[in-house]
């Protein structure tokens, strides 16, 4: 019989609403038995909605819980170094939200405890468990398209501010903006499906061209949201990101990730292999290829997969299986890196060696 799991939200907006809490709820032998969020009535609101029979407004009183073994963190980002450490230290196995910190100094420290630990520790990069991320992981495990030497990544949207003057726009709370908050999401997938090599120097731009004008882009949904919750702040971040990283095997990646831009709202990538390419946009997936000395284009049909019920799915087997996760802390720490190299470049104009 399958280990009794009992898991701890940190934070109750709209991440933890849209995805982990229902995403545990799904498994069988999974309880969701406590949550918290500094917005105490809050908590206890989505406690009642979800069914979950406790709720606090600090983190510490969730961990003082005994019966809870595993801690989903669901909180700004300026709060996952230590409430990651502390749970970790605690003997919780952790799901931490994307991005799994500031800086890579921080992202060093969690993994420093992950290491003392040994418990184990996952990043919410729900988009590895795709249908299509699994199919072209699996072709580009077995050969099929050689080296993966180049690629390009979007995430664009055309206007979609999250949460306008809440933590999402407060660089203190955030650490950026799109950059951090959705590019994360293409960047991770790329670069792990590209074989994940080690990276080397980025070279960046930032912009922020819509701080007279920006609106509120619907993030979290209004249902998620609460009286209590605070729109009141600044508009500090970038609203668009650009990056060019280079990587030891000789491979390179360009970038963009935006909130507000003139320009299409899609979330795509290409991959240029020595043997094959491949190109997943709104469309679908396409694999570019050859064939008998004839050049092919494959259109897969793969299902539709709700992303964060297979990631919290998987995250739960690694507990159960005693396995590693699938974000590997060198995987972690890269993409940290990488992050916190594109912001050093946008500011220095410089290229940053990593």
């Amino acid at each position: 019989m399958a280990k009794k799991l009992r898991v701890g939200i940190i934070g109750a907006g709209g991440i933890a609403q849209a995805g982990h809490i229902l995403g545990f709820q799904k498994v069988p032998g999974v309880e969701v038995a406590a949550i918290c969020d500094p917005n105490f009535a809050k908590a206890g609101a989505v406690a009642k909605k979800f069914g979950i029979p406790k709720n606090f407004d600090d983190y510490r009183k969730v961990l003082e819980q005994k019966d809870i073994n595993v801690i989903s963190i669901c909180s700004p980002n300026y709060f996952h170094k230590e409430q990651a450490i502390a749970a970790l230290l605690s003997g919780r196995d952790v799901l931490c939200e994307k991005p799994v910190s500031m800086n890579s100094a921080e992202t060093g420290e969690i993994l420093k405890a992950v290491s003392q630990t040994g418990r184990k520790f996952m990043v919410a990069f729900p988009h590895r468990f795709s249908a299509v991320s699994i199919f072209l992981k699996k072709l580009i495990s077995e050969g099929e398209f050689g080296q993966v030497y180049y690629a390009r990544a979007n995430c664009l949207r055309r206007r979609g501010i999250p949460g306008l003057g809440g933590w999402f726009t407060t660089k203190k709370l955030s650490g950026g903006g799109p950059l951090i908050d959705i590019g994360v999401h293409i960047l991770d997938k790329t670069y792990w499906l590209m074989g994940a090599p080690k990276p080397i120097s980025v070279t960046g731009v930032t912009f922020q061209k819509f701080k007279e004008v920006a609106t509120d882009g619907g993030w979290p949904s209004l249902e998620t949201r609460h009286p209590g919750d605070k729109y009141d702040g600044v508009f500090e971040v970038e609203d668009l990101a650009a990056a060019f990283i280079r990587f030891e095997n000789g491979a390179a990646l360009v970038l963009e990730a935006s909130w507000a831009g003139n320009s299409e709202t899609v979330m795509t990538y290409n991959l240029f292999g020595e043997k094959a390419g491949a190109r997943e946009d709104t469309s679908g997936l396409t694999v570019f290829g050859e064939k008998g000395g004839v050049l092919t284009d494959m259109v897969a049909s793969l299902p539709v997969v709700n992303v964060y019920d297979a990631e919290i799915k998987d995250f739960v087997s690694c507990i159960r299986e005693d396995r590693p996760p699938s974000t590997t802390p060198a995987q972690v720490l890269a993409v940290s890196r990488m992050l916190e190299g594109v912001y050093k470049s946008a500011a220095t104009g410089k290229e940053i060696s990593l």
